[in-house]
């Protein structure tokens, strides 16, 4: 069984995530007639180099246009998500389209369950299971397994189900190893093919925002012009409200390494902040 660390550049070069952000309008002639279009383009090195980007974006939309060039048909949009802390150069905390906290790894694997597959003599019988308590049960049989042998797995309770933890080895969520471990555990499908793509894991650190009761946004990168003031009001209730709700508790360890992990200590100070607070 192979584990791989991700390599090939910065979390931030593998996800097309930038510090720097710029719009301008250009204007385009199609069909014999001036058009305006508005053209977005990022940078991590100078506002002024995403500037330069969005008038190279215009031009190639003209060429596109006049039929020059073709689109590419393997391009990839950036993350449009706002970096809030890069701690290093595989591990990133962005605010996601919806105000929360995200963070996006390619040091540490983590999964999201949200649905216990039942066997068929579960289904035959009709027999009722409690989905968290079944997947619980269903990452020990595959522990005692050893199915990943030489890892710990943290067990965590949120809203819907449960988060897992693996520590002691990176899966590379391009490598069989990761397709099979999602099939084993019945790892949420959306989830592991946005884990495969982006060639790294996210887990939210903060509450959603309907489950806190508050109202919602769409927290757009960068920040629309004029709207500064608003975004800016809307995350200081988010954060104050935040404080009353925890993203998960931590239930259960398999295994006993013990070796310190800084991203671990991280994800369970933000999440786990009080066993009696409400999951969100």
């Amino acid at each position: 069984m192979t584990f791989n660390k991700a390599s090939g550049g910065s979390l931030l070069e593998r996800l097309r995530l930038y510090r720097y952000w710029a719009t301008r309008e250009f204007d385009l002639v199609i069909d014999g007639e001036s058009t305006r279009i508005s053209c977005t383009a990022g940078s991590n090195e100078s506002v002024s180099e995403a500037e330069e980007r969005c008038a190279e974006k215009a031009v190639r939309v003209q060429q596109i246009v006049d039929h020059q060039i073709k689109r590419e048909s393997s391009y990839e949009r950036p993350i449009r998500e706002e970096i809030l802390e890069e701690i290093d150069d595989d591990n990133v905390i962005t605010r996601n389209y919806y105000g929360a906290q995200i963070l996006n790894t390619s040091a540490l694997s983590i999964f999201d369950i949200d649905t216990y597959q039942k066997t068929f003599w579960e289904k035959l019988t009709f027999k009722k299971i409690d989905n968290k308590t079944a997947i619980i049960g269903l990452l020990r049989q595959l522990y005692e397994q050893r199915v990943l042998p030489g890892t710990t797995w943290r067990i965590y309770e949120t809203t819907k189900g449960i988060r897992l933890i693996v520590t002691g080895q990176y899966i590379d969520p391009e490598s069989p190893v990761f397709s099979q471990f999602c099939r084993q555990i019945n790892a949420d499908n959306l989830y592991a093919t946005l884990c495969r793509h982006q060639k790294c894991y996210r887990a939210r650190l903060t509450p959603k925002p309907f489950r806190m009761k508050i109202k919602g946004i769409k927290y757009r990168c960068p920040i629309p012009k004029g709207e500064e003031s608003a975004y800016r009001e809307w995350v200081a209730t988010y954060e104050r409200e935040s404080c009353n709700y925890s993203v998960c508790r931590l239930v259960e360890t398999l295994g006993n390494l013990t070796s310190d992990n800084q991203i671990v200590e991280l994800h369970d100070r933000f999440c786990c902040r009080d066993e009696s607070l409400t999951l969100a």
